[in-house]
């Protein structure tokens, strides 16, 4: 992934023509910021008198002026530019500030501008800023709501003339700026400052020069425990992961593109999508569709409904291939990887839209679904609403996480992982955590969800068998011969056929079906369904399923109804299925006869029609 980070980074500065400091300014914390308050000092006869703070809007395009970065430490930053929501805070970080850098006596930081500001910015003696300066920014904060405060930055500024300078407009602070940026890449502070840095060969550009053991903007692995250091000594740590100033400068750039064009959310996690160049050559225009934000906004989502990149990245030849490093943030740059794809090509990307959104099977039209779900349905599965209110996570990873919520979340990135790495799903495991959501569902009486769940893992079902990639044990299927009493269960079959590929799921799924038959009865005539305890809570095995069958029948027989078609037809599967012995588990039985309580409306209706 750095390489490829790297490689992103090198090409921007390139077209883009960035200057040092532009580099290490961190943009993306200033995506929120919508106002600046200027502290503002007016140079006269080449002395610095405090002249007035005021509010101005924020401009992203004077961002290489704000010259906005925090230190690693978070004490204060590199420069008196700084986003804090208080006075307090402000008042420590910039009282920390010009203590620290007024006094250095050394040749580089020895400015009588920064001592000049010192004096004007902080009580004599103290680390603290003057009563005027802060009574004028307490009365501009008393007139900015609270939850509106996370949204400003400080900085300075020096009137000369009729012009004011910002800090960026000044060579000492843009010195000061770059100088303390490129130091992060060998230094850090922990119970004591260290410095790891050496000479060898660079891990990304494998030249030889001066190298650095943190110049990764992505700190993966933290030498403040010892045992991540190379021979136990954290100085050593450069001999882990070597990489050069100028490799180290393009990985910071590309990171700023990352975040803010290829960073997204996905529920519990984020993740970073890195396209890698297999050839070399960056492409222009894949640059500027990643850049393209009116594209962006009629994209369609796959994984999350921040994904809008996917979608048009998949239309490029696999000239890249993309990999996605799936996270959670910690404390500083820090952060933990969870999962991490690559070698993914965009041909695969645009086949995995194609078999989600181009399932066309009847029984997931609007049409078959306000049979199902009820007349407030409207549209089809993915775009469906109820009342007037439109579904949720409803897109791949939505599917996906309805059946891996929170407390799942390895398996939900697992699931994911496989789906963009090609690898094989096992049907057992997919089908236990349908059926445990099903059933929770299911014995809590929320009828909808219920419904919703086991069309959505149907839909699943489906897309998977599509992609090939469901492990599924070996089963042969008789070739059916039609009767002339037979419906539109075996249409069902048909459309569903890698689901349903032997005798037993289509025997268990259709006793379901009657099972639904007999509560719509019983709630006909008596307004209540007794007989739906004996399903045990959908926690079924095969004997319940063999009792269950011929208690069905007689109880429709005391309703005077009957279904011979269909009592005829799971007959016979049941009569193959002792034939070739029976293999479901108990949870796949289970989640077959809960399709087939879900969607027996469906074939009613079709049969009364039929007839």
């Amino acid at each position: 992934m750095l390489e490829a980070v790297k490689d992103i980074g090198e090409y921007i500065k390139n077209e883009e023509n960035i200057g040092e400091e532009e580099i290490f300014i961190e943009a993306n914390k200033l995506s929120n910021v919508k106002h600046v308050i200027c502290v503002v000092f007016e140079k006269k006869n080449n002395k610095l008198i405090y002249s007035d703070t005021h509010l101005e809007e924020y401009e992203e395009s004077k961002n290489k002026k704000y010259l906005y970065r925090q230190f690693s430490h978070h004490l204060f930053d590199l420069v008196p530019t700084s986003k804090t929501p208080s006075l307090e805070k402000l008042d420590r970080r910039w009282g920390k500030w010009f203590k620290t850098y007024a006094n250095k006596q050394n040749n580089f930081w020895g400015s009588d501008l920064i001592k000049s500001l010192h004096d004007q910015i902080l009580v004599k003696g103290k680390k603290e800023l003057s009563g005027d300066i802060k009574g004028d920014i307490k009365n501009i904060l008393d007139n900015i709501p609270k939850k509106e405060r996370n949204s400003l930055i400080f900085t300075v500024k020096i009137r000369e003339g009729n012009r004011e300078k910002y800090l960026g407009d000044f060579e000492i602070f843009r010195k000061i700026f770059v100088k303390e940026s490129i130091k992060k890449f060998f230094t850090r502070k922990f119970d004591r400052e260290i410095k790891s840095k050496g000479f060898g060969t660079c891990s990304l550009c494998k030249r030889e020069k001066e190298v650095y053991g943190f110049a990764s903007p992505f700190s993966v692995y933290t030498v403040k425990k010892k045992g991540f250091a190379s021979n136990l000594i954290q100085e050593n740590s450069w001999k882990q992961l070597p990489i050069c100033e100028d490799c180290g400068i393009s990985l910071q750039i590309g990171k700023e593109f990352i975040n803010k064009y290829l960073s997204k959310n996905i529920y519990a996690y984020e993740f970073y999508l890195v396209p890698y160049f297999i050839f070399g050559n960056i492409q222009d225009e894949i640059i500027e569709e990643i850049k393209d934000y009116e594209k962006r906004k009629t994209a369609r989502s796959l994984l999350s409904l921040e994904d809008d990149i996917l979608d048009i990245i998949k239309e490029n030849k696999d000239i890249i291939n993309l990999i996605f490093v799936f996270y959670k943030r910690k404390q500083g740059d820090y952060f933990d990887i969870f999962g991490y794809v690559e070698d993914v090509p965009p041909s695969w990307i645009k086949r995995l839209f194609d078999a989600f959104y181009g399932i066309e099977i009847s029984i997931f039209s609007e049409k078959n679904l306000k049979i199902i779900m009820g007349e407030k349905w409207a549209g089809d599965l993915l775009d469906g609403s109820w009342n007037n209110k439109k579904l949720e996570k409803m897109d791949l990873g939505g599917f996906l996480r309805t059946f891996f919520p929170s407390g799942y979340d390895k398996y939900f990135l697992s699931m994911i992982g496989a789906i963009l790495s090609r690898k094989f799903i096992n049907e057992d495991f997919l089908i236990n955590a349908f059926i445990r959501e099903i059933r929770t569902a299911h014995v809590r009486d929320q009828i909808f969800k219920e419904k919703l769940l086991c069309l959505k893992s149907l839909y699943l079902l489906h897309f998977l068998d599509d992609l090939n990639l469901l492990k599924v044990k070996k089963m042969d299927m008789k070739k059916e011969t039609k009767h002339s009493h037979e419906g539109k269960p075996e249409s069902f079959f048909g459309e569903f056929e890698k689901a349903f590929n032997t005798p037993e799921k289509r025997a268990v799924f259709l006793e379901g079906v009657l099972a639904k038959f007999l509560l719509d009865v019983q709630y006909a005539q008596r307004k209540s369904t007794p007989f739906q305890s004996k399903f045990k809570g959908l926690k079924l095995d095969k004997s319940d399923i063999k009792r269950l069958f011929p208690e069905i029948i007689e109880k429709l027989r005391e309703y005077n109804v009957a279904y011979p078609w269909l009592e005829e037809k799971i007959s016979r599967y049941f009569i193959e299925t002792e034939d070739e012995g029976w293999k479901l588990s108990n949870n796949d039985i289970s989640y077959y006869f809960a399709l087939g309580l879900t969607l027996g409306d469906i074939f009613k209706k079709r049969r009364l029609k039929d007839d």
